[in-house]
């Protein structure tokens, strides 16, 4: 475990090291090298081993790994076969300084009994190697655009605020990519971290947790190798210390599902009762079996917390579930008001002086000013956001407005609308309130546009009002834990 300070420090050269050995090299780990070059990664700095390439997509091979021009390796990416693996490992220690290796290498102690032994035999050479420090096997690796390090050329190289540690390296590569296109959600560390034979989900969770750039940590999570018994209690005591939100999804929830955990990772899923008392006793963050759920839940706790960063102030947690709509359909607003009221939202009914107030302002004709607020004809009018400015008193914590795409994103009418979408926001995140637009999504070239726009001017924008309210919802219940 890494408990000092000096040993937390150490796992800086995992996400930034300043060289990067692959051993081997072939065609069928060709997205390692497309990534570190899509990073910016200092090619000079990437070393590739390969007994029978003199080059590889445009860089000079090293037949062995005593070619190598360095003594110190700072992470080494094992690809080998796993007959292999054993033997290959015991040869790089014997030749080279390595501070970390990340073991990509499948088909270990989450395939067969000979693989099992092989992770023991693994973990036996790492105890005699104490400065060296390993993840995995069976992982993707490490996806750093702090380090210019990525296994996929598609990812960002944006820095974000968002910490990943995933023992799935699919799950880890969508939540990148379908979170980074769906709502440009960008990240600081994302670790596929494997069967976790050395370095343990604890460890990674301790340093995110003081890393300044990191804002809040999604983990998906199978279970805890059988090397390593007492890595629950160590967890557990990590969990509890967590300063940041930690959105937390557990695999294996289910006894079928235990089944697939172990043909996955080899792990042992722990029991529900025990996960139950965990999220009780934690502050963390119980995410559901969907990654969809989970990119919409990441989505709106990195927007919270970026925004209260750019604002300089105190983050301050929603005090109650009291939502106000707006929208243009009344039809949709009858379901929207069920679908909240279900889910355990307050949908305040305006009438008496608050009524006469809105109607002051708007003596509508056609509509509803009872909230929702049914508007279908002031969209781009300045009543839309007198209205609205009136309508959100101190007992309103959640603004949900419902859109849809426009055809003419170039005239007036668009433009004005899009002005008073932004005063309204604007005028919300001064309260510190929420606002959330729900753009429902369908095969449109304007409705693509339209959400380009929002996000890139910091909207919070969601494709189902479901979505949203179940986000809001775990915002919430965070919060809760600070103001009881």
């Amino acid at each position: 475990m890494l408990e000092s300070d000096d040993n937390k420090q150490s796992l800086e050269l995992l996400f930034k090291p300043k060289n990067v050995v692959i051993y081997r090299v072939s065609r069928a780990v060709d997205f390692f090298v497309k990534g570190f070059k899509r990073q910016g990664f200092n090619l000079e700095k990437l070393y590739l081993v390969s007994p029978k390439e003199e080059s590889f997509l445009g860089l000079k091979c090293y037949k062995s790994i005593d070619e190598i021009p360095v003594d110190k390796i700072d992470l080494l990416i094992l690809s080998i076969r796993r007959d292999l693996l054993v033997q290959a490992l015991q040869e790089v220690l014997s030749k080279k300084k390595v501070n970390f290796i990340h073991i990509f290498t499948a088909g270990t102690g989450e395939f067969d009994k000979t693989g099992t032994e092989i992770e023991y035999k693994i973990k036996e050479i790492l105890d005699d190697y104490k400065n060296t420090r390993s993840i995995g096997p069976n992982c993707m690796g490490i996806y750093s655009p702090r380090g210019k390090t990525a296994y996929y050329s598609s990812f960002p190289e944006e820095h974000g605020n968002i910490g990943l540690i995933f023992q799935s390296g699919d799950l880890h590569s969508k939540m990148i990519k379908f979170g980074s296109r769906r709502y440009h959600l960008r990240f600081s560390i994302g670790v596929s971290i494997g069967n976790c034979v050395d370095i343990q989900i604890s460890e990674v969770l301790h340093y995110l947790n003081d890393d300044k750039d990191t804002d809040v940590i999604c983990v998906y999570f199978e279970g805890i190798s059988p090397i390593h018994k007492n890595e629950g209690k160590h967890l557990f005591k990590i969990l509890k210390g967590m300063k940041k939100p930690v959105l937390f999804m557990r695999g294996g929830k289910t006894e079928r599902g235990q089944t697939a955990v172990l043909s996955h990772t080899g792990s042992m899923a722990t029991k529900k009762n025990i996960w139950n008392a965990v999220f009780k006793q934690t502050p963390i963050i119980e995410a559901s079996s969907s990654l969809d759920e989970l990119i919409d839940d990441t989505y709106l706790f990195s927007s919270y917390f970026k925004r209260f960063k750019k604002l300089e102030r105190e983050i301050e947690y929603p005090s109650n579930k009291r939502v106000l709509i707006i929208l243009w359909s009344g039809g949709f607003g009858i379901l929207a008001t069920d679908t909240l009221i279900e889910m355990g939202f307050e949908v305040p009914h305006f009438k008496g002086e608050t009524l006469e107030k809105l109607t002051n302002i708007y003596p509508i004709r056609v509509g509803s000013l009872s909230n929702p607020l049914d508007l279908p004809f002031v969209t781009y009018q300045k009543e839309l956001v007198d209205v609205t400015k009136a309508a959100i008193d101190e007992n309103i914590s959640l603004i949900i407005l419902e859109t849809d795409a426009w055809k003419d994103i170039e005239g007036r009418r668009f433009k004005g609308y899009y002005n008073n979408l932004l005063e309204i926001r604007d005028y919300v995140e001064n309260q510190n309130k929420t606002m959330m637009i729900i753009l429902h999504q369908y095969p449109s070239e304007s409705g693509k546009i339209f959400v380009d726009m929002l996000l890139k001017d910091n909207f919070l924008v969601y494709p189902s009002l479901e979505a949203a309210a179940k986000s809001f919802l775990k915002l919430y219940e965070y919060g809760k834990r600070f103001t009881e």
